[in-house]
């Protein structure tokens, strides 16, 4: 019997000493908040643009060549044997030649990108073309080209093809000239922002009657200019 009451108060007591606290009680941990690990933010940069605009102009020659028929009366023969008058047939006459004047050209355009560009230009006569008995001839031409080009570093070559329209002034009458219009040249870039040129573009390629007896057959253009890139 006392055994049982020493064994019962043993385990009362270690009850009691466990619900005490007497056993390993880890201690509060304080609230941390999770810290983020830091990024490196990488500045937002704009795509370069490929369109590039440009402007510019030249000086050239400007050649044409006309030709001209009329029929003329060819009046009147008197027969004086047998007492007759008799109309002799009419003649056709001929006459033309080629002329040239000094032209100049302005010039706005955009590069789509390393291998094509669009292209608006306004030529003028600036001097009359003077043509053997014909009186003086001038004219004015705008046209919008597709300028397909190839770069060799700081040299290209490229081609004009487009639609344009010409007004041709002739003994105080203007007569429009309206087609396809092609051409090419070649350009060498100074630096960034200059690039020279020199080119050939042909105008009016199909004949244009311009008076009642002038036929206009064709006109082709010669430049040689600047272009700046803004």
């Amino acid at each position: 019997m006392k055994t049982l009451s020493k064994f019962l108060s043993v385990a009362v007591i270690a009850s009691a000493s466990l619900f005490a606290g007497g056993g390993f009680v880890p201690a509060p941990q304080p609230d941390v908040e999770p810290v983020e690990p830091a990024v490196a933010e990488i500045p937002a940069t704009e795509p370069e643009s490929t369109i590039k605009p440009y402007i510019g102009g030249g000086i050239g020659s400007s050649s044409t060549s006309v030709s001209s028929q009329a029929k003329v009366c060819g009046g009147c023969q008197y027969d004086k044997l047998n007492q007759a008058v008799s109309k002799a047939p009419d003649k056709l006459l001929k006459w033309g030649g080629d002329g040239s004047a000094t032209s100049a050209m302005a010039l706005v355009g955009s590069e789509v990108n390393d291998y094509l560009a669009v292209e608006g230009r306004l030529t003028k006569s600036v001097s009359d073309y003077e043509i053997k008995d014909h009186k003086p001839i001038s004219m004015y031409n705008v046209g919008l080209y597709l300028k397909p080009q190839y770069k060799f570093e700081d040299f290209s070559v490229y081609a004009l093809l487009g639609y344009g329209f010409t007004n041709i002034n002739f003994m105080d009458v203007d007569t429009k000239a309206n087609g396809f219009q092609y051409g090419g040249g070649a350009s060498y870039d100074i630096n960034d922002q200059l690039t020279v040129f020199a080119d050939y573009t042909k105008l009016v390629g199909q004949s244009k009657k311009i008076s009642e007896a002038t036929t206009l057959k064709d006109i082709d253009n010669i430049n040689a200019g600047l272009i700046y890139r803004p």
